[in-house]
């Protein structure tokens, strides 16, 4: 069973639609982002300083690059971020004419990121993306209702991922070389009458961490799709959870006010990040190679601070 300990509050920050948590271990920095708002979060380890910035789009998901920087999936396709101060900047397009926006995203176990597009006109549907290291975009299947949480075991054989509009997450075949996934399989069904699948981790011990948006948890299940355990948070709509720390074995969780209770403790709370120290620990992650980015996309250009 999960450690039944309750989360601790790490961060009040009231984010419409956290999402996309990342952790540094070399910085000890936390960073997630606000879809709708358009926000990229940071939370310093050391300090506890808390900060966030513009992006100018809405930002699903957050990457990070080898010897410093971002990857970001924004409305417009793949952008980089070359520092926490400069101006992002479009590497590449991606559905740039449907109405569709990156959603979660994350970095394979080789550093190439992949990431899915979610609809916001019915008429629509998702896709999955891998980008390559030169900025190469592509598509790996499509047919998503709503593409989410993304992740791959510790052996690289599986890769595990959510359509929250079909309530499941599928499993699939990973094909380390070429980055491609096949032979996919519904491997965990979520009751509607629960709540909607939405981001996982996989932990190192091949178990998945999924939360479940409307029902306050984040449930752990076995390589064999057995349910062990949950973690209850206390706000409803939890969007996402990832592992970092110093031993990788402190599990953060973050939330969305959107369509949150109101009032009362749920309704204070929604939005915020959320962290527990768990018995077991994250996967070593890697960043997206640096090789392949135009040097000029990596160049330092400062934004106009408020």
């Amino acid at each position: 069973m999960v450690n039944t300990t309750q989360p601790r509050l790490l961060v009040h920050c009231r984010a419409d639609v956290g999402e996309g948590p990342v952790y540094d271990p070399r910085s000890g920095t936390l960073y997630w982002v606000d879809i709708p708002a358009g926000h990229l979060w940071r939370w310093d380890r050391a300090s506890r300083d808390v900060a966030y910035r513009e992006i100018g789009e809405p930002l699903g998901s957050v990457a990070l690059i080898d010897g410093g920087g971002f990857l970001l999936a924004g409305r417009r396709g793949v952008l980089v971020l070359a520092g926490w101060n400069d101006l992002p900047a479009l590497w590449q397009p991606v559905e740039a004419h449907r109405a569709t926006q990156f959603n979660d995203g994350k970095c394979a176990p080789d550093g190439r990121f992949v990431a899915g597009t979610a609809a916001h006109d019915p008429r629509f549907t998702g896709a999955l993306y891998r980008v390559d290291p030169d900025g190469t975009a592509a598509a790996l299947f499509d047919g998503i209702g709503m593409s989410n949480g993304l992740d791959w075991s510790p052996d690289g054989r599986w890769f595990y991922h959510v359509d929250t509009i079909a309530q499941s997450v599928n499993r699939y075949r990973w094909d380390g070389a070429a980055g491609v996934p096949s032979d996919p399989e519904r491997f965990i069904e979520i009751p509607s009458s629960d709540g909607l699948p939405d981001g996982l981790t996989v932990d190192s011990e091949g178990c998945l961490w999924l939360a479940v948006w409307g029902a306050g948890e984040v449930r752990r299940y076995a390589p064999d799709g057995r349910l062990l355990g949950a973690v209850a948070v206390p706000t409803p709509n939890v969007s996402s959870c990832t592992f970092g720390g110093p031993h990788r074995n402190e599990l953060y969780i973050t939330t969305a006010a959107q369509a949150a209770p109101q009032h009362g403790r749920q309704g204070r709370l929604a939005g915020d990040v959320f962290v527990l120290t768990t018995p077991v620990r994250g996967q070593r992650r890697t960043p997206f190679p640096r090789h392949g980015i135009p040097p000029e996309l990596l160049e330092h250009h400062p934004y106009e601070l408020d």
